[in-house]
């Protein structure tokens, strides 16, 4: 049985262009599922561990969100940050190996189409 994927540190994560990896939704837009993790942040699929992709804790001021995605969501959105990413960084441009975001990213994107089939 799959455990929810865990990938990302649990605080906001800043890449080097100064975004959350990967951009979520506000918390004022969730539902309190989605804020707890029982439902994709993006499309709000009920969630189980075998489909859940654990995006990390986040702590603000007042309140902590648990948030988690549906495989497609999360690996259309590591895509897409990726993409964002690795040509403004210079050490992604230089050894992607060595950076811890775009390998974070990278991560994310293998694991959220390993453990859900074929993309």
């Amino acid at each position: 049985m799959a455990k929810a994927t865990h990938i990302l540190p649990s605080a906001d994560s800043p890449s080097s262009t100064g975004r959350q990896l990967p951009a979520l939704p506000s918390v004022e837009e969730l539902t309190p599922e989605q804020i707890r993790g029982a439902a994709c942040v993006w499309c709000g699929t009920r969630l189980t561990a075998e489909t859940a992709v654990d995006l990390g804790e986040r702590r603000r001021p007042g309140h902590s969100a648990f948030p988690r995605g549906c495989r497609p969501c999360t690996h259309t959105a590591a895509n897409r940050a990726l993409q964002d990413h690795a040509p403004r960084c210079e050490q992604c441009v230089d050894d992607g190996s060595k950076c811890e975001t775009g390998m974070a990213l990278y991560r994310m994107i293998r694991d959220s189409r390993l453990a859900g089939g074929r993309r």
